[in-house]
C-alpha cells in the first residue's frame, strides 16, 4: 500500500470523526438555547425533561470533551442556581458551542481542501 492510499483512509476517519462531532454540537447548541429560553421566560412546564436530554446527550460522549463539560455546566447552574444566573451560564455555554462549532466546520472544510488537491494531483 502507497502513502497515499493510507493518508486517503485516515483523511475519511478525521472526516468522519469530524462530521459526528459538529452533528453533536449542534444537537447541544440547540438543547442549550432551548434551556436559555425556558430559564429567561421563566418556563417550567418541562424543564426537567429537557434537562434529561441534556443530560442524556453529555453521558454519551466521553468525560473531557468540551461540548459535554459545557452541557455539564449548564445542567448544573440549572439545578443548583436561581434562573437568572442558570440562564446566563446556558447562554455562555450555547455561545462557547456555537465558537466550537465554527472551529469543527472550518477544520472540515480544510480537510475536504486537501482532499479535493490531494485528487487534482
Amino acid at each position: 500500500m502507497d502513502s497515499q492510499t493510507l493518508l486517503g483512509g485516515q483523511e475519511e476517519e478525521w472526516r468522519e470523526r469530524l462530521v459526528r462531532e459538529i452533528r453533536t454540537a449542534e444537537r447541544a447548541r440547540e438543547l442549550l438555547a432551548g434551556l436559555e429560553r425556558r430559564l429567561k421566560e421563566k418556563d417550567r412546564s418541562d424543564l426537567e425533561e429537557h434537562l434529561g436530554r441534556l443530560e442524556r446527550l453529555a453521558g454519551s460522549l466521553p468525560e473531557a470533551d468540551t461540548v459535554r463539560l459545557l452541557v455539564d455546566s449548564a445542567v448544573k447552574a440549572a439545578t443548583t442556581r436561581g434562573a437568572g444566573y442558570a440562564g446566563s451560564a446556558a447562554s455562555r455555554s450555547r455561545s462557547v458551542t456555537e465558537g466550537r462549532l465554527s472551529t469543527l466546520r472550518g477544520s472540515l472544510s480544510r480537510l475536504d481542501a486537501f482532499a479535493g488537491m490531494d485528487a487534482n494531483a
